[in-house]
C-alpha cells in the first residue's frame, strides 16, 4: 500500500507542476515566454547542440538535489526542485507546440527525455529522503541505489544526444 500511495504522490508532483507551467505560459504570454525559455534553455532555439548545453541543466538539478539532501533544514524543499523543473518541463513544451514546425522537436526529443529526467530526479529525491510512508531513523543511503541512477541519467543523456545529433537534423 505504502509503494502505491508513494508512486502516486510522485504523479501527482509531475502532473501537477506540468500543469502549472503550461498556465503559468498561458499567463505570461508567448512574446514574453520566449525570451525567458530561451535564456534557460537554449537548446530550444534550434541552435547548434553541444554536450555542455545537454549536460548543464541535468547536472545543475542534481547538484541542487545533492546540496539539498545533505542538509536537515533544506530536506523538505528537496521535492521543490523536481517540481520546479517539472513546471519548466510544462512552460517549455507549450513553447514548442504553439511552434508549428517544432511538433516533431517535440515529440521525438523533448517531451519524453524530459519526462524521464524528471521521473530519475525524484527517484533519486526518493533515494536520498524517502517519502513520509518509507523514512526509517538511522538508515544508511542506499550507495547501489544511487549509482544505478547516475547510470541510468548517464544513459539517458547519450540517448539524448544521439537522438539530437544524429535523428533530429
Amino acid at each position: 500500500m505504502s509503494r502505491t500511495v508513494s508512486i502516486f504522490y510522485h504523479a501527482s508532483i509531475l502532473a501537477v507542476s506540468f500543469v502549472c507551467g503550461v498556465i503559468c505560459f498561458h499567463i505570461i504570454g508567448s512574446a514574453n515566454a520566449e525570451s525567458f525559455i530561451l535564456y534557460i534553455e537554449p537548446r530550444l532555439a534550434g541552435d547548434k547542440q553541444s554536450i555542455f548545453r545537454l549536460v548543464l541543466p541535468v547536472i545543475v538539478s542534481v547538484g541542487i538535489i545533492l546540496l539539498l539532501a545533505t542538509h536537515n533544514f533544506l530536506k523538505i524543499f528537496i521535492r521543490v526542485t523536481v517540481a520546479m523543473r517539472a513546471t519548466f518541463f510544462g512552460f517549455s513544451s507549450v513553447f514548442l507546440l504553439q511552434k508549428l514546425e517544432a511538433f516533431w522537436l517535440y515529440t521525438i526529443w523533448w517531451f519524453p527525455f524530459q519526462l524521464i529526467y524528471c521521473i530519475l530526479l525524484l527517484v533519486l529525491c526518493n533515494l536520498l529522503v524517502p517519502a513520509w510512508a518509507k523514512r526509517r531513523m538511522g538508515k544508511q543511503v542506499p550507495t547501489q541505489s544511487i549509482m544505478l541512477n547516475f547510470i541510468a541519467f548517464f544513459i539517458i543523456m547519450v540517448a539524448e544526444f544521439i537522438v539530437i545529433s544524429y535523428i533530429l537534423p
